[in-house]
């Protein structure tokens, strides 16, 4: 467990938490089905040989192949299977009760590792009290034959909600530096694009981008630091939230912001109303649907539409 096997990092997470730098979120027991992985480890799989060679392998469980980071499916053999209800309820009750015990309050969100969860998924997540599901966009069931995710449903929208009341997050902004594709220009102009929509700016950047050479480290942090910069200055009134803060305004858009794990409160978010909700909207049309702006080109209803969005992202 973390606190017991990386005490550095965790009580570098508490002081985070303390200082309203960093707030905690249920991401699963490990990232890997563990059974799988002990049937694999036992047959001498050649796909564990860096794990079995290297003792200090867990700090870099992302040299697994792919398939193989999945928590809540089997994907030792393609395509892959999932986990059947009663190892789901196993291991997503011990997940939460050791989460609360290393943080002192329960995670009421959560993001599936390589986003691969099912229904059932969601009826055990329910019975732990979490509210909010952070996607990519969309979910993946497992993997077929060749190794591609089947998506159900392909298309997530932030708001949308489970079968089981949970609120759906979409990460929008991706920062993967190390991939060298993820770019800070590239996520400036993806928080740009949520930015206008007035949709929530999501950024997602995983672990291995800081975990590797020091020039990698340096480079990430710096390029982070720009991106965030980039955001403050470029965006009027920004505010920072958590996915569960995020979750509780969507919800009811009254309530004040608390951060559960140290109690302090803000204030409630302002929502776009008027002339700002209105351009919102026209750049959602805009674009989710480009065969509507190629009409609004054509006659010419672009011009006012576009006055509309620039006089109401002014305004508000």
């Amino acid at each position: 467990m973390l606190d017991a096997d990386f005490p550095a990092i965790y009580q570098t997470l508490k002081d985070g938490i303390a200082r309203d730098i960093l707030t905690p979120q249920l991401h699963g027991l490990e990232h890997l089905n563990g059974a799988a992985f002990a049937r694999l480890y036992r047959q001498d799989d050649p796909r564990l040989a860096a794990a079995k060679a290297t003792a200090d392998w867990w700090s870099d469980w992302e040299s697994l192949d792919s398939p193989l980071q999945g928590h809540y499916v089997d994907g030792s053999a393609l395509p892959t299977s999932p986990v059947d209800s009663a190892e789901a309820q196993n291991i997503i009750e011990l997940a939460a009760a050791s989460f609360q015990r290393m943080f002192g309050a329960p995670s009421v969100s959560t993001v599936a590792p390589c986003y691969l969860w099912s229904d059932n998924i969601e009826a055990h997540w329910s019975k732990q009290n979490i509210i909010a599901i952070q996607t990519a966009g969309y979910r993946c069931t497992g993997r077929d034959q060749s190794g591609h995710y089947r998506q159900d449903p392909p298309i997530i929208r932030v708001g949308n909600k489970s079968r089981f009341g949970q609120t759906y997050l979409v990460r929008n902004v991706m920062y993967e530096p190390v991939d060298g594709k993820n770019t800070v220009a590239s996520a400036i102009a993806e928080a740009e694009i949520a930015y206008l929509q007035a949709a929530p700016i999501s950024i997602s950047t995983h672990r291995y981008n800081f975990t590797r050479s020091e020039t990698e480290c340096s480079n990430a942090i710096a390029g982070l630091d720009r991106l965030l910069s980039a955001i403050t200055n470029s965006f009027p009134r920004v505010r920072f939230l958590s996915s569960a803060e995020l979750a509780g305004t969507l919800s009811d858009q009254s309530l004040e912001v608390i951060n559960r794990f140290n109690g302090k409160r803000w204030p409630a978010l302002n929502p776009a109303r008027g002339q700002r909700k209105l351009g919102a909207f026209l750049y959602r049309l805009y674009y989710r649907h480009r065969k509507l702006a190629l009409i609004g080109y054509m006659t010419g209803l672009c011009l006012p539409a576009w006055i509309i969005c620039k006089t109401g992202i002014k305004n508000g």
